[in-house]
């Protein structure tokens, strides 16, 4: 029997579906199922106190309401939630206008209306929505006037009167309760099959950036074991920096399987990992003074690597040409977000850069700072101001 009713309920759920659209079909199976067995429970009564003038709307809505499953399976929810409110809407004003005031009928408007909300109260049906609700104004109204002039009115008993009015109102009653029970328990599965499903997909991630820190961790220490097995410098010097960089994208990776957190990179404890890495490579660590000026923010991972990268080129530049004799290297860094606006800033106080930098870029680190820039549709510059300046301003949500 369970599975005989879970297959009803599921019906014309699609594979394409999203969570909604199959939480949405569901509970207009539910409700469709829960009206089909209201308009047997309304015969079965109608029978018993011998009244047959209500036998023919319900004997109507007893046969159209199974297309809403046909529907529900050959179309889709939008076709069959109409067909389904359709029903209700036309079905509710001669029933109402044939029993009158005093039957408590109307109330049947009140579930009516919180499964239509609940089943078309987003964003993709808010229309449907609003198309729905004027249905529900315009038969609510034929009803209101058909009451004033009294039209489709029977003359019924005082007995009468009195059973169709609390056998409307506890079915309404527990319809509403039913409706509610079915809205409730159907969220909570959509809900949970959301957690789950989210819950597979983090771990998921977080094993790709583990897997992918791990292989960039091994490149880097193929680059150091290769660099140190060379008798060339030059040939050391450009593994360095290759070993460099492919670490400033490994930390990234590093940074955000470390923290739990895979939809953003904490980019303050990025950055000062990153310092604290390329001086101890450098062995340079006793002589820089580094001044952190630094918002907590959360980094996009489409800008992670970019600005990882940057970073990388910035700071080896600055540590490798911006020392002296005459002074002791001073770097700052600056991280600030704004609303939306990102922007990073390093100084130092060694020579600077050349005049023509702009139109004269020979230089790997020099391209790579500029590529990554565009990459991200960041503006930058690049200045002298008693040593080097570099600004980058780029966009992220807020």
């Amino acid at each position: 029997m369970k599975e005989i009713l879970n297959k009803i309920i599921n019906t014309g759920v699609k594979p394409d579906y999203q969570f909604w659209e199959t939480s949405v079909t569901r509970k207009l199976n539910s409700i469709t199922l829960i009206a089909f067995l209201n308009m047997i429970l309304g015969i079965v009564f109608f029978e018993i106190v011998g009244y047959t003038e209500f036998m023919f709307e319900c004997a109507v809505a007893l046969f159209l309401f199974p297309f809403v499953f046909v529907l529900n399976k050959y179309k889709n929810y939008i076709w069959a939630a109409y067909l389904y409110f359709g029903l209700g809407f036309l079905w509710f004003i001669p029933m109402n206008l044939k029993m009158g005031k005093e039957s408590y009928l109307i109330l049947f408007y009140f579930p009516i209306i919180i499964s239509m909300v609940q089943l078309m109260g987003r964003r993709e049906t808010f229309k449907h929505l609003v198309i729905l609700s004027l249905f529900c104004l315009l038969s609510i109204s034929a009803v209101a006037i058909g009451f004033k002039f009294q039209l489709l009115q029977i003359e019924l008993g005082d007995n009468v009167k009195s059973a169709l009015a609390l056998f409307n109102s506890l079915l309404c009653f527990f319809i509403t309760l039913f409706f509610t029970l079915t809205m409730a328990s159907e969220s909570i599965r959509q809900e949970t099959l959301i957690m789950k499903v989210l819950k597979e997909k983090e771990i998921l991630l977080a094993e790709v950036f583990h897997r992918v820190k791990n292989n960039m961790n091994i490149i880097t220490s193929l680059l150091n074991l290769k660099k140190n097995l060379s008798d060339s410098s030059e040939v050391q010097n450009a593994l360095e920096e290759c070993r460099g960089r492919v670490f400033s994208m490994a930390l990234v990776h590093n940074s955000i399987f470390s923290s739990n957190n895979n939809i953003g990179l904490d980019f303050k404890k990025y950055v000062e990992n990153l310092i604290s890495e390329i001086a101890n490579s450098l062995g340079d660590k006793e002589i820089v003074d580094i001044n952190m000026d630094t918002d907590d923010f959360i980094l996009e991972l489409s800008n992670a690597v970019p600005c990882g990268l940057i970073l990388n080129e910035l700071l080896t530049n600055a540590f490798k040409y911006g020392k002296s004799e005459n002074k002791k290297l001073q770097i700052q860094v600056k991280l600030k977000k704004r609303g939306d606006i990102v922007e990073i800033e390093v100084k130092d106080n060694g020579p600077g850069l050349p005049k023509d930098i702009e139109t004269n870029t020979n230089t790997l680190g020099l391209e790579l700072i500029k590529s990554l820039s565009e990459q991200i549709s960041g503006t930058y510059s690049f200045s002298n101001n008693s040593g080097m300046i570099f600004n980058l301003k780029f966009k992220q949500a807020a």
